[in-house]
């Protein structure tokens, strides 16, 4: 039984609608093909692409079983998701560039590089309001669903979601007035203890940031919105995913201007001194791009996903 089990936990990848089907069958093929042996690592990843796979199709991420009012909806929790990552590259940069105004640029080049700041920030702000926009847009029906006792269904993404955002709250408020105790030179690499703890800090909020997610997507897909909301919802997708361009168009431009022209403040940023040092490629810059392509690509493929839910469902 005991046996059985281990083979069963290899398949919590799938969603609990697929394995109530399927996983009694499975963890019995697996049980008789390696037995006490030990499962290879290739099956082991074989079985976490493809349980994932089956959850985005379930969700409605990818592929066409659902219908086109649930495929806009899925597009736009998946712009959803690209926006989390967002909000962790978010809060590196931020960091990274905490007093950057002290780094040694002026004319032109000051002009620039702070209206580029000016525009990352700006448009994170407006996103933030997007996302706000459509936490309202949806609280009615979230309300009926709790007012109907439907509340239980939903009942552990909501707790950690709110454990998470506690966690992100209290850590970056200690973050904060720890900061505010140290200077310049002791937040930007001379106390190395403060970068250590600030990348903790980074790898929990990020953390943090997917079970939020995670419990946005879990909540709304068990909402009954009306096909209005949802148009509404997948407007605003499209919007942040526009706004999610500009933001890393407009932190790369930043990047690649401070590289040239402050080295030494790049070179001195959170991040440096942990595994390496450097004024071009600084590490926390780097996690930042990279979290901002990669909610970008999620971004595009949920929006591609609204606009061709929208054209079969004009169809129909």
């Amino acid at each position: 039984m005991n046996r059985f089990n281990r083979f069963e936990r290899m398949l919590h990848w799938y969603p609990p609608h697929w394995r109530s089907k399927y996983a009694e069958g499975m963890a019995a093929l697996l049980e008789d093909t390696y037995g006490t042996g030990r499962v290879p690592i290739k099956v082991r990843l074989s079985l976490v692409k493809t349980g994932s796979l089956e959850r985005a199709r379930e969700v409605g991420f990818i592929g066409s079983a659902t219908s086109p009012h649930e495929r806009e909806r899925a597009g736009s929790l998946l712009v959803l998701c690209g926006w989390g990552a967002f909000m962790i590259a978010g809060a590196i940069f931020a960091k990274f560039t905490d007093n950057w105004g002290a780094s040694q640029l002026g004319g032109a080049n000051r002009t620039l590089i702070t209206s580029l700041y000016d525009v990352v920030q700006w448009s994170g702000a407006a996103g933030v309001l997007v996302v706000l926009g459509a936490a309202i847009l949806v609280l009615p029906s979230l309300l009926r669903m709790l007012r109907g006792g439907d509340w239980i269904t939903v009942r552990r993404p909501l707790l950690g979601a709110l454990v998470a955002g506690a966690i992100i709250a209290v850590s970056t408020a200690a973050i904060v007035i720890w900061a505010h105790f140290l200077s310049y030179r002791e937040r930007n690499g001379t106390l190395a203890v403060y970068g250590y703890v600030v990348g903790a800090w980074s790898l929990m909020v990020s953390v943090a940031v997917g079970v939020v997610a995670s419990a946005a997507v879990s909540v709304a897909r068990r909402l009954d919105l009306p096909r209005r909301s949802v148009q509404w919802l997948s407007t605003m997708a499209v919007v942040l995913t526009s706004l999610m361009f500009v933001i890393l168009a407009a932190m790369l431009a930043w990047w690649s201007i401070e590289s040239v022209h402050a080295p030494v403040f790049m070179r001195n940023g959170i991040g440096n001194g942990l595994f390496y040092t450097s004024s071009e490629f600084p590490l926390a810059l780097i996690a930042a791009a990279l979290l901002m392509s990669a909610g970008l690509c999620a971004a595009i493929g949920g929006t591609v996903r609204v606009v061709r839910a929208r054209r079969d469902g004009a169809y129909e």
